[in-house]
């Protein structure tokens, strides 16, 4: 059933060649049919859905991963009737980071209203992302950004 969910949102017209001969997606081909296919899903439920991403004609390498990423959370938020508020962002790594990650950008799901059972954490943990949830503070994961021309 994921993998049919995926393929609804990867478009063959819309994945480039990079100078490098890599494949990329740019960001905003990635979120925008996502948010268009879950923002009345999760008003429905009362989740309000907002985007707050810095640079839309981002180049993603891991776009196939992205993509499960973000429909998996939103899929398994819609089984979770709680009302809140989910922002999906994309942010800069700070250079005093020490981070051992090569990637200087993360798109983060910020959901106020949930927190992360350990046995979904562990697995968005296995897909590289970094989970911190808190009672009372909600949720927050953070997936890398991979560029065409990160590790050349």
């Amino acid at each position: 059933m994921q993998g049919q969910s995926i393929s609804k949102f990867l478009d063959a017209t819309k994945v480039h060649t990079s100078v490098f001969d890599r494949k990329f997606m740019y960001l905003s081909d990635i979120i925008d049919p996502i948010y268009r296919e879950y923002l009345i899903k999760l008003e429905k439920i009362g989740v309000n859905l907002d985007l707050d991403v810095i640079r839309r004609r981002h180049q993603v390498e891991n776009y196939t991963d992205i993509i499960k990423f973000i429909i998996g959370y939103l899929n398994s938020r819609l089984k979770n009737p709680t009302k809140g508020n989910i922002l999906i962002s994309m942010n800069a790594t700070s250079a005093q980071s020490i981070d051992i990650t090569p990637a200087k950008y993360h798109l983060v799901i910020t959901d106020d209203s949930v927190v992360m059972t350990v046995d979904s954490s562990e697995q968005y943990s296995a897909l590289g992302a970094k989970i911190k949830s808190r009672l009372g503070f909600g949720t927050s994961i953070s997936f890398p950004i991979r560029e065409p021309y990160d590790s050349i």
